[in-house]
C-alpha cells in the first residue's frame, strides 16, 4: 500500500506520476459472447513503476529486492458505508457460515479457517475476533478497521492513541540523509533542532511521542460517522422484473456467496486499541437486527486474469453498489475496478476454477431478459 503523497520538506514513497496503469483486453473461454449472440467486453489492469519512481529501496520483511521484481496489484478504495452493521454480526454467526461452507465443500483460505475452526491468523489481535473486512479479510473489529486505521496510516495524522507516524525506518534513514530535506527541515520543525540535522530528521520520523494532531473528540467524531454511515434503501423492490432477477440470482446460485441476510447480535464492540471500552455508548449500536447486505463475509478465489494479491477476496457486500452510477457517474465493480458494469463483474467470476464457476454457467445459458432482470436486481438492492 504504497504512499504517494508527502508534507515539506518530505518527499513520498513513490513518484505517483510515473505510474503506469494500462487497461487490456481480455477475452474469455467463450469468446466474451453469450450463445444468443449477446457480447460483452472484459478489461483488467496492469501496472508497472519504474525504478526511478521509488524514493526508498524495496524491502519484503527487512531483505531489499531489486527492482522490477515487484508484482503490483490495483485495489479500490474499500466501501465504508453500513460497516457498523457488518461488525455487529455475530462472531458465532459468522463462525457458523465458514463451517456450512466447509461441510458443502468449499475450499475456505487456509490462513482464515484450520478445517473446524478458525486458524490462528484468522483471529484479530488479543479481541479474538475473527477478520472481516477489507478484500483481504486483515481487519477484525471496526474499531481497527478499514476507516479507523485508515484515518491515521492514510494520512499520517496522528491521535491520541498513536502518536508517532505510519513509517518505515528505511524511509526515516533515506530522508534523514536527503540534502532537499536536511535544507529545509528545521524550517518546518525548529522544535527538533539540536544541531544534528540528520539524526533529528531520523528521531523526528520514528518518533513515538509525537503531538497529537487529531484530538480525542474529533476521533470519536469520526467513529460515530463511521460505525453510523447508513446503507441507501433498496429501491423499486416491488416491481415484476426485479423480482424476477430475484428470484433467479437465488435460483443459479448466486446467493451461496452473496447470502442476502443477516441478524446481528447484542453488538457489544471491542477496540483491539483500547481507545474505546467494550460498547462504548458514545458509538452507536444495532443490536439485533436483519441486514441485507448480500455478502457472505469469506474470501473466495475467483481466479482471474492480473488476480487480487494473494488471490482471495471478501464476497463484496452488494446492497447499495447500484446506486454507484449515480453518485459518480460510474458504475465500476469488482476490487479493482475492472468491471464497468453488473454484465462485466458477473462474467469475471467465471473461469473454470473459479469457486462461482457454476452459477456463471448457468447465467450465461438464460435468456438476455432473464440476464437483465438479474441486473436489474441487483442495482435495486
Amino acid at each position: 500500500m504504497p504512499q504517494t503523497k508527502a508534507t515539506p520538506p518530505f518527499t513520498p514513497p513513490i513518484d505517483e506520476s510515473q505510474i503506469q496503469i494500462s487497461w487490456l483486453d481480455y477475452v474469455d473461454e467463450w469468446g466474451n459472447r453469450f450463445p444468443d449472440g449477446e457480447s460483452y467486453s472484459l478489461i483488467y489492469p496492469q501496472v508497472t513503476i519504474p525504478s526511478t519512481a521509488y524514493y526508498v529501496p524495496l524491502e519484503v520483511n527487512g531483505t531489499t529486492i531489486p527492482y522490477g521484481s515487484e508484482i503490483v496489484r490495483l485495489e479500490s478504495t474499500i466501501g465504508i458505508y453500513g460497516t457498523g452493521l457488518l461488525d455487529a454480526i455475530p462472531d458465532d454467526s459468522l463462525k457458523a457460515q465458514y463451517e456450512r461452507e466447509h461441510r458443502a465443500g468449499v475450499h475456505l483460505n487456509p490462513a482464515m479457517w484450520a478445517g473446524s475452526d478458525w486458524a490462528s491468523t484468522g483471529l484479530y489481535g488479543n479481541t479474538r475476533h475473527p477478520k472481516r473486512f477489507t478484500y483481504a479479510c486483515s481487519r477484525g473489529p471496526l474499531q481497527d478497521g478499514p476507516g479507523a486505521n485508515a484515518i491515521w496510516n492514510i494520512t499520517n495524522v496522528t491521535r491520541g492513541d498513536r502518536r508517532y507516524h505510519y513509517m518505515t525506518a528505511t524511509y526515516a534513514r533515506v530522508a534523514s540523509q536527503d540534502p532537499n530535506v536536511q535544507a529545509h527541515f528545521y524550517q518546518y520543525y525548529p522544535q527538533y533542532n539540536t544541531g544534528d540535522v540528520e539524526a533529528d530528521i531520523y528521531n523526528y520520523l520514528m518518533s513515538r511521542d509525537l503531538p497529537a494532531e487529531m484530538s480525542n473528540d474529533d476521533y470519536v467524531n469520526l467513529m460515530v460517522w463511521h460505525r453510523g454511515l447508513a446503507v441507501p434503501a433498496a429501491r423499486n423492490l416491488s416491481d415484476t422484473v426485479i423480482q424476477r432477477g430475484r428470484q433467479l440470482f437465488r435460483e443459479i446460485g448466486c446467493a451461496h456467496c452473496h447470502r442476502p441476510s443477516w441478524t446481528t447480535g447484542p453488538d457489544r464492540f471491542t477496540d483491539p486499541n483500547g481507545f474505546f471500552t467494550t460498547g462504548d455508548r458514545r458509538l452507536p449500536s444495532y443490536p439485533h437486527q436483519k441486514i441485507w447486505p448480500y455478502t457472505d463475509m469469506i474470501q473466495h478465489q475467483l481466479h482471474m486474469q492480473n488476480d487480487i494479491r494473494t488471490g482471495w477476496c471478501r464476497t463484496t457486500p452488494l446492497w447499495g453498489r447500484g446506486l454507484s452510477a449515480i453518485c459518480t457517474g460510474s458504475a465500476d465493480r469488482m476490487h479493482d475496478c475492472r468491471a464497468r458494469n453488473v454484465i462485466e463483474a458477473i462474467m469475471w467470476h467465471g473461469n473454470v476454477q473459479s469457486d462461482a464457476r457454476r452459477s456463471v454457467e448457468q447465467f450465461r445459458n438464460l435468456s438476455k431478459a432473464d440476464r437483465d432482470a438479474i441486473v436489474k436486481f441487483i442495482n435495486a438492492i
